[in-house]
């Protein structure tokens, strides 16, 4: 079959490569299709500590196939239900990822086809079930930041997550105000239930852009007393110079908000089915696996999300 692997940062090549065999309890899906995003982006030039352990790497991770002519989608891990995290009701320490979404067929890990893969209802287009893992992230971090109604809450990003995350804010009562972006993704705030600002004085503040500059803004822009979610990973090692002062005598609350959990995962999949949110013009480009190094190396200035068809 053929498969996208990453080598190192910047080399990603499409291979041959034996088809995957289940072991007991794991499933194998014929890939409909699969989505590009920012994780797989800041991957494919930097590397990643966990989706990319070892070289070459399988790649990709959202993605929309088909089991036993069913169409299926599934989230790229697992907890373990039995670590100190798991135990707490926290994230779980001892994840088992999945990854391999950019090629013809993917192996999904027993632990993983236990809880996380679902069949995807009638009439959603495999595209936006796809989405499924980014808005269970989303749905996660509105639950961590502590939503409540008539909230003001700024998003720091206007790419496919910032605008999932105003979706899921303004669906838990709070009002959105996406902050910066490009005058493209500007045009689509107000479809996903939010508006364009300058975003100070909020009650809540996502940074959702994932950059040093973000997480410093961040902290610039929520009101004293309020919460601070960082919702965008940085590079091992990054030490953005936090404003000590406000921290403090401000009494913020700054807290991470890192990847989903089975129960997000089964709500995300209904947020999409609901169609409540125009979810499919997140999509804006397709593409065949052969064009998905260029499209990695040069991406398009409109991209937002690729579907990459096999």
């Amino acid at each position: 079959m053929r498969a996208a692997r990453l080598h190192a940062p910047g080399d990603l090549r499409i291979e041959d490569v034996p088809r995957p065999e289940p072991g007991p309890g794991d499933v194998l899906v014929q890939v409909e299709l699969a989505l590009t995003d920012g994780t797989d982006l800041k991957t494919f030039r930097r590397g990643h500590p966990l989706l990319a352990q070892s070289s070459p790497a399988p790649f990709g991770h959202e993605f929309c196939g088909i089991v036993d002519g069913r169409r299926v989608v599934a989230a790229n891990s697992a907890p373990c239900g039995v670590c100190e995290g798991c135990a707490r009701g926290e994230q779980c320490r001892n994840l088992v990822f999945l990854a391999g979404a950019y090629a013809d067929w993917l192996l999904v890990p027993e632990r993983i086809a236990d809880v996380n893969l679902h069949e995807v209802p009638r009439d959603l287009a495999p595209e936006v079930a796809a989405m499924v893992e980014p808005l269970a992230c989303c749905l996660r971090g509105v639950e961590r930041a502590r939503v409540e109604a008539g909230a003001t809450v700024s998003i720091l990003g206007a790419g496919p997550i910032g605008l999932m995350l105003a979706a899921c804010v303004a669906d838990a009562g709070g009002w959105p105000i996406v902050v910066g972006g490009r005058p493209e993704r500007r045009g689509l705030v107000e479809l996903f239930g939010a508006q364009s600002g300058p975003g100070t004085g909020a009650d809540l503040v996502f940074e959702a852009a994932g950059s040093d500059t973000a997480w410093i803004d961040a902290i610039e822009l929520v009101r004293p007393g309020g919460t601070v979610v960082m919702f965008g990973g940085l590079p091992r090692g990054a030490r953005p110079p936090i404003d000590a002062y406000r921290l403090h005598y401000e009494e913020l609350t700054v807290r991470g908000s890192f990847h989903h959990s089975p129960s997000t995962v089964r709500a995300a999949l209904g947020f999409l089915a609901s169609g409540a949110y125009p979810w499919e013009r997140l999509v804006t480009h397709r593409v065949l696996l052969d064009d998905l190094p260029a499209l990695f190396a040069t991406p398009p200035p409109d991209l937002l999300k690729a579907a990459v068809v096999p």
